[in-house]
């Protein structure tokens, strides 16, 4: 994304040069009337380029034009321009110099070395060219204004170059940092055995969702005889039935929902801006789906099922009554336990 917008604004700048180069020496040509038949053809071509680069820039194609001749397109086009215009107006060492490092400056920045340096050989090319065909200045001062016209973009080049690395070097470590960040934080707030999110996180989520929204309903799970699950199994089946239940929690929610580990086997779910039917549903599909799954572990198969206690608020909900309100689902809860297990009680808030 960042290379997309740097190569937007530079094309921006080197077509605002062209169309200013184009206007000068129009203006220049105008109010001298200096204005000769190559003169004349070579600024007319070039402004029809102009023309076309706005159009290709307007309809998001300029790419098209930018990789004509490997690349190199505008970078010719810009040479053959200024040397030829400069040699019909009789001030080329007055106008090209300065003209063709601006140019090269401006494609080292906007582009990688290779092309930097090449865009500035092009340019010297074109630079001793004039000078040779104008006569206007001994040979010996041209090679020489040449040779220091390529310096310059080897120069550019090799700085260009530097402060692209630092800056991939400077982009690297932000984008380490944002990833150790976002590490930290994901371990932070999420259970490590069942990827939902932890008790901490839970109840930081209670707080947003139930002072913000309403109504809420809150729904309260826990594996039925889970120790006995351990002490028949052993502990590994433990842990492979919390995460087998919990995946089946995640593929019941909506993505507004929040799951989480509330602490050993028991889970939490926070139903934002849902009404009391439908969170006894959710909990009624959660507990079905989990007694009819087929749990089997190192070859042995169990039957789990959870029992479930669901509560639900209409109104905004203080710090206090938050706390209130996940007691009163865990008696819902626990009463369901005490009723013959798989079941799910729910009742509103009070």
């Amino acid at each position: 994304m960042e290379n997309k917008q740097k190569d937007h604004i530079f094309t921006e700048i080197y077509i605002s040069i062209h169309s200013i180069m184009g206007l000068l020496i129009l203006f220049y040509c105008i109010f001298s009337q200096t204005l000769k038949g190559m003169m004349m053809v070579m600024l007319m071509i070039y402004l029809i380029y102009i023309g076309l680069e706005l159009y290709l820039f307007a309809t998001s194609q300029i790419i098209k034009l930018e990789n004509l001749l490997g690349g190199y397109f505008q970078s010719v086009v810009d040479t053959l321009f200024i040397s030829i215009c400069c040699i019909y107006l009789d001030s080329y060492y007055f106008i090209v110099l300065p003209i063709f490092c601006l140019l090269i400056l401006i494609s080292s920045l906007a582009n990688y070395r290779t092309k930097s340096v090449t865009h500035g050989i092009l340019s010297t090319f074109g630079y001793i060219s004039v000078g040779i065909l104008s006569g206007f200045y001994p040979l010996g001062i041209v090679i020489l204004q040449g040779a220091l016209l390529l310096g310059f973009s080897f120069f550019v080049g090799e700085l260009n170059q530097l402060i692209s690395d630092v800056y991939k070097r400077n982009q690297y470590a932000m984008e380490e940092i944002e990833y150790k960040n976002q590490l930290l934080e994901y371990r932070a707030t999420t259970d490590f055995l069942t990827d939902l999110s932890n008790h901490q996180a839970f109840y930081h989520a209670l707080e947003v969702i139930a002072e913000k929204h309403a109504p809420v309903t809150l729904i309260l799970l826990d594996i039925d005889d889970f120790k006995a699950v351990n002490d028949v199994y052993g502990h590994l089946s433990g842990d492979y039935v919390i995460r087998e239940v919990s995946q089946i929690i995640k593929k019941l929610l909506r993505t507004s929902d929040i799951g989480a580990r509330y602490g050993g086997e028991e889970f939490a779910v926070l139903l934002p801006g849902t009404g009391q039917p439908f969170g006894q549903r959710i909990a009624e599909r959660i507990c079905k789906a989990v007694a009819e799954y087929p749990f089997e572990f190192d070859q042995q198969k169990m039957r789990i099922t959870l029992s479930a206690g669901v509560c639900h608020s209409t109104v905004a909900l203080s710090r206090g009554e938050q706390t209130m309100l996940v007691d009163q689902a865990d008696a819902l809860l626990y009463y369901s336990k005490r009723n013959g297990k798989n079941r799910v009680t729910s009742a509103q808030f009070q």
